[in-house]
């Protein structure tokens, strides 16, 4: 029997307001920052006036009321500190 991994998919769409699915946490919701993690990798958007007009962890969708300005993807692990980097 084979062992088989799924990715879980995700959405994003931007239009008057700004939708996400295939969302497993919610990091920070800030007025000018929202840090979500999605699947395996983390997702910022970037703009002003952030409020989520719908949250559902459990369904995975946030409805995001608020311009965006920018959208950056990273790896949903934090960046190590110096330290740990040197002495790993």
């Amino acid at each position: 029997m084979e062992n088989v991994v799924q990715k879980k998919t995700h959405s994003l769409c931007i239009k008057a307001e700004t939708t996400v699915t295939g969302l497993t946490q919610v990091v920070s919701l800030e007025e000018k920052e929202v840090k979500l993690i999605v699947g395996e990798r983390t997702l910022v958007l970037s703009g002003k006036d952030f409020f989520a007009e719908k949250l559902s962890v459990e369904d995975g969708v946030l409805v995001l009321k608020g311009e965006v300005e920018a959208v950056k993807y990273g790896s949903k692990s934090e960046p190590k500190s110096l330290l740990k980097r040197l002495f790993k």
